[in-house]
């Protein structure tokens, strides 16, 4: 045990890991994804904005633009609007990220801390009892097919909170992120994703993923609720 606690080099303010030797078992396995095939807002990277760091969020520009933008391509599309309110220092926005554009197996985040002082990375390993392939394509295809994703950033953008606002999705925001939600065709809030299905090692393998079945259930559940359909 003392060898694999040598590969962590080092833990963030909140107890994140942010780094992990390539020698860790299960290092090299490939990380799948069909991210591209995801219609996604912003698109990254944001150039000009913060040099270009950012992975998911557009830390300079209008989110309620953006906001609009990706709402117009859902109605478009004939899917829902999926939003992920967050900034790029929360680990598990990025977790989400991956679990519904395919990643499993081996998950490689990068992020920088709250006060954007340092930038840390993440090498997490799954370490699932069977191939999670199957599941992981699944969960990405129907978030595909079902939904528009937009990343609305909460850090440095000057109006990220009005698209809470907007959407009157205020009054479910508990101040925990990522705030994960769907809305309607009219852009108002229709449900939000229970952190519940949450999964985590707090140990020396330490992990941040989630349950791809329960995720997927509230997924459909966000999905009905901004149909307008009944939500169990």
């Amino acid at each position: 045990m003392r060898g694999v606690v040598d590969t962590v080099a080092k833990l963030c303010l909140a107890g994140v890991l942010v780094a992990v030797s390539s020698s860790w078992p299960g290092a090299g396995a490939a990380a799948k994804t069909i991210e591209d095939e995801l219609t996604a807002f912003p698109v990254i990277p944001v150039n000009g904005c913060r040099g270009g760091r950012a992975r998911l969020y557009d830390e300079c520009g209008s989110q309620v633009d953006l906001f609009e933008q990706a709402l117009a391509a859902a109605v478009r599309e004939n899917k829902v609007l999926l939003v992920s309110y967050g900034a790029e220092w929360c680990i598990w926005c990025h977790v989400f990220h991956s679990y519904v554009t395919g990643v499993h197996t081996a998950f490689l985040h990068r992020f920088p801390d709250a006060a954007d002082t340092e930038t840390y990375t993440a090498l997490l390993y799954e370490r699932a009892s069977s191939d999670p392939a199957g599941a992981a394509i699944e969960l990405a295809a129907f978030v595909r097919n079902k939904f528009v994703l937009v990343h609305i950033d909460d850090q440095h953008a000057r109006d990220g909170d009005k698209v809470l606002q907007l959407t009157d999705a205020e009054e479910h925001y508990n101040w925990e992120l990522p705030f994960i939600f769907s809305v309607t065709s009219e852009g108002r809030f229709a449900a939000g994703l229970p952190s519940a299905i949450q999964t985590r090692r707090d140990t020396d393998d330490w992990f941040r993923g989630y349950d791809r079945v329960g995720l997927m259930q509230e997924l459909m559940r966000l999905h009905e609720a901004a149909n307008g359909q009944s939500v169990k």
